[in-house]
């Protein structure tokens, strides 16, 4: 095996394998990747078994082969070539890395011990923008749980439907859902659960579309020349439609980056790990009152003005988990939606992205 590369190119790639790279494991073939020659380009290849990515970038191929190449150590070796390009060919066990006057010599690891690659079907003509989809996920991943053990929580449901797509994510304390118009094509599935390592990885990628497909154990998601493999995970998502409350008669509209500020200064008198905010609405004022909760190093409280219809309510929620909405957002205005202290409260953007057609956050209160 004997190719010429282009280290920016090789660079670009090997940036994208890296979120599936499993450095700390019991299973040392893993912290590797697999290089293997294809007409007039080189594919790489990165697995925890779980998630497979394959990408290929250009190159002159001499002589073809496989290798597998310790990812960590290779991608450093490239960053730090001193030309353009450089030549890799396999020698014994191991292989030369020459660029310019630099020559580097990177032991191998047998490429037959590399897991075998999962094959997905690639006969689904079902498309959906990228941007698109990155846009939703990002409206939901922030409230998938972190540390719960329940493995369908450490993921988003997607649900595709012929002419609308639905993304939920929930830690069982908030959920966000947001739901936007698809293509009237038949979709490959009705509902899969994507893991949060998978709705990582699509942030990598800068590709106008993604076409999806499913086969009997795995899905399928093609950009350009850059494919991503997922095993499918068969688990009951919890049924979260019910918790979501859309005619909560009492309404507050405020400029969301004033709401964020004022969260982040109040929060931090409030309890260290229930970061408990109290929200007073007083509708003759037009105003609403954060006041902390729960620390014993002293309270911060501070009135914002706002448009508000219904009567005096105080609210108790957690004030990270509206800080992450508000972040995630990108609107000027949010509207707080609730009935009363003991129930939901529902955060939607005013005046979205014209290509969502709906997004609803729901937090739950917490004891006053």
């Amino acid at each position: 095996m004997e190719v010429k590369l282009q280290r920016n190119l090789v660079l670009q790639e090997l940036s994208i394998l890296q979120g599936v790279v499993e450095h700390r494991t019991t299973i040392p073939i893993l912290a590797n990747i697999l290089a293997e020659t294809v007409e007039d380009g080189l594919r790489l290849v990165a697995t925890d078994l779980d998630l497979t990515i394959l990408t290929e970038c250009a190159a002159a191929v001499h002589t073809g082969g496989r290798v597998t190449l310790e990812s960590r150590v290779f991608q450093n070796l490239v960053r730090n070539l001193p030309a353009d390009d450089f030549v890799l060919r396999l020698d014994g066990d191991a292989v030369d890395i020459t660029s310019g006057r630099f020559h580097s010599r990177l032991s191998i690891t047998d490429p037959a011990e590399y897991p075998t690659v999962p094959e997905v079907p690639d006969s689904s003509d079902y498309q959906l923008p990228l941007d698109l989809f990155q846009l939703m996920l990002k409206r939901v991943d922030f409230a998938i749980t972190k540390d719960d053990p329940k493995f369908q929580l450490n993921g988003a449901l997607v649900k595709l439907l012929p002419g609308e797509i639905e993304i939920a994510a929930t830690d069982g304390h908030r959920l966000a859902v947001v739901r936007a118009a698809a293509p009237a094509d038949t979709p490959p599935f009705e509902q899969q659960l994507f893991p949060r390592k998978l709705l990582t990885e699509f942030g990598r990628f800068s590709d106008e579309s993604v076409r999806i497909s499913v086969g009997e154990n795995h899905m399928g998601f093609w950009m350009g020349d850059r494919t991503l493999v997922s095993r499918i995970v068969d688990l009951r998502f919890p049924q979260y439609e019910r918790v979501i409350v859309r005619d909560n008669p009492y309404r507050a509209r405020i400029d969301r980056q004033e709401l964020l500020s004022s969260l982040r200064r109040v929060s931090l008198m409030a309890h260290e790990k229930a970061r408990g905010v109290r929200f007073c609405f007083d509708p003759v004022a037009g105003e609403m009152t954060l006041v902390s909760m729960g620390s014993d190093k002293g309270s911060a409280e501070e009135t914002l003005t706002i448009s508000y219809q219904g009567e005096p309510i105080d609210v108790a929620l957690n004030a990270g988990y509206l800080m992450d909405v508000l972040q995630a957002l990108d609107v000027d205005v949010v509207e707080l939606q609730m009935k009363d202290g003991n129930t939901q409260t529902v955060v939607v953007p005013v005046e979205d992205d014209p290509r969502l057609e709906e997004y609803v956050y729901v937090l739950m209160p917490m004891r006053q």
